[in-house]
């Protein structure tokens, strides 16, 4: 082959001047037109019946998806935000009755009143170790949330009764 074509570029003039054999324009043009008139199927054509065959399956196969039963994992997702607003709820009561007392010692920086924010600040640090260690290691369970409002229920009680303990000093 390569030395056909090496012969081509040596003699390309020579082979120029050679006359081509009668009725070779005539079938060159045929040629020409055959290849011309190939229909030429465009891709999305071809690709039409796969996607239809892709949306019969998904048609069919949406009941079986519609129809599935409830995990667990839903329950539980809906006991951990149950969890979450609880835990946010004793919170917000716990930091109120801390800003109440933090107040009074500033207005009245007392012994009594010193005293009853240690208090509370050791009901902060434990209700924060609670946070820390506990709470992560709660099932997603009405015993969670049991022991959640075990927790915030008491400190929340004790937080009160300072700050009644509070309203007593204020009075004196």
């Amino acid at each position: 082959m390569d030395r056909l074509k090496d012969y081509i570029q040596q003699n390309w003039e020579a082979l120029d001047e050679i006359p081509l054999p009668e009725g070779h324009l005539e079938r060159f043009a045929a040629r020409l037109e055959k290849e011309e008139t190939k229909k030429i199927v465009p891709l999305w054509h071809k690709l039409v019946p796969l996607a239809a065959a892709v949306a019969l399956f998904f048609c069919l196969s949406v009941p079986f998806w519609m129809h599935q039963p409830v995990s667990p994992d839903a329950y539980v997702c809906e006991l951990h935000s149950e969890m979450g607003e609880l835990h946010t709820y004793y919170r917000m009561q716990l930091e109120d009755h801390l800003m109440e007392l933090e107040t009074a010692s500033k207005e009245n920086p007392s012994e009594a009143v010193t005293h009853l924010l240690e208090a509370a600040l050791q009901i902060e640090a434990s209700c924060q170790q609670f946070d820390n260690q506990v709470l992560p290691t709660l099932p997603c369970s009405d015993e969670g949330i049991f022991a959640i409002n075990q927790q915030y229920q008491n400190s929340l009680n004790s937080m009160q009764i300072l700050c009644q303990q509070l309203n007593r000093v204020k009075e004196e």
